[in-house]
């Protein structure tokens, strides 16, 4: 029988939570807030995630790179968003590909002249504190298939390291991309991807940046003309989920 009135798109809730909960009992909650009626499997047999930069140092209230990013955080929910996006990608079993910068502690950065001097400067995710710690519920699952690639010297995730090659030996076609920041990583990534031909995805809810007026409007105004899709969280599980 058809319906009368469509489906409500599903609307991602923050989950607050009073104790530490593991993945499964996290993905339980996240399963009796949104009913699950069919998953397309098949569309998305060749899509992965791009996630780039979940270390604590830049969501985390202590981390050097939040107070930057913080009034861009809020508005669109991105940390909710992100945990949202991880656990939709483990119940459907879409891979998620890490694209991390080096840590400072060891001066990586520093041997390089051409790293980003803002973050080298700022000491961002210095490996000898929680900062390069994982954000919860961010952590690479081995067992769905999550790739760390090597870490990228500056912007791009795809330059010098293997996530193109990581990509193509999955037969990865079409990549969705989040994490921060929008206006350095998380752009320089999808162009790169577009240039080698994948389907590129931005999650607009899904990033954040120094600037809100300038993710704002990349959002709206560049990224739909460079990339293939930008879209929410919420959509593009819609899309993976048909409830």
């Amino acid at each position: 029988m058809a319906r009368d009135t469509p489906r409500q798109p599903w609307k991602p809730q923050q989950i607050r939570i009073k104790a530490p909960l593991s993945l499964s009992q996290r993905s339980s909650i996240f399963l009796t807030r949104h009913t699950i009626v069919q998953l397309d499997k098949m569309s998305f047999e060749h899509t992965a995630i791009i996630l780039l930069g979940p270390y604590d140092d830049f969501p985390h209230a202590n981390g050097k790179m939040y107070a930057p990013l913080r009034d861009s955080l809020a508005p669109t929910n991105t940390i909710a968003n992100l945990q949202e996006l991880a656990m939709a990608a483990r119940m459907a079993q879409v891979p998620i590909f890490y694209g991390m910068h080096p840590l400072h502690s060891h001066g990586q950065r520093n041997i390089w002249s051409g790293a980003d001097s803002t973050a080298v400067a700022g000491g961002a995710a210095g490996d000898e504190s929680c900062e390069a710690d994982f954000y919860d519920v961010l952590e690479p699952k081995p067992s769905n298939g999550d790739v760390v690639s090597e870490q990228h010297w500056n912007h791009s995730a795809f330059a010098n390291t293997d996530l193109n090659s990581q990509l193509k030996r999955r037969k990865i076609t079409n990549v969705v991309i989040a994490g921060v920041a929008s206006e350095t990583c998380l752009e320089s990534t999808a162009r790169y991807a577009y240039e080698l031909s994948y389907h590129v995805t931005i999650l607009a809810d899904a990033t954040a940046s120094t600037a809100t007026t300038a993710k704002d409007m990349a959002a709206t105004l560049t990224w739909p003309k460079t990339m293939h899709e930008v879209t929410t969280v919420s959509e593009w599980a819609g899309a993976l989920f048909h409830y």
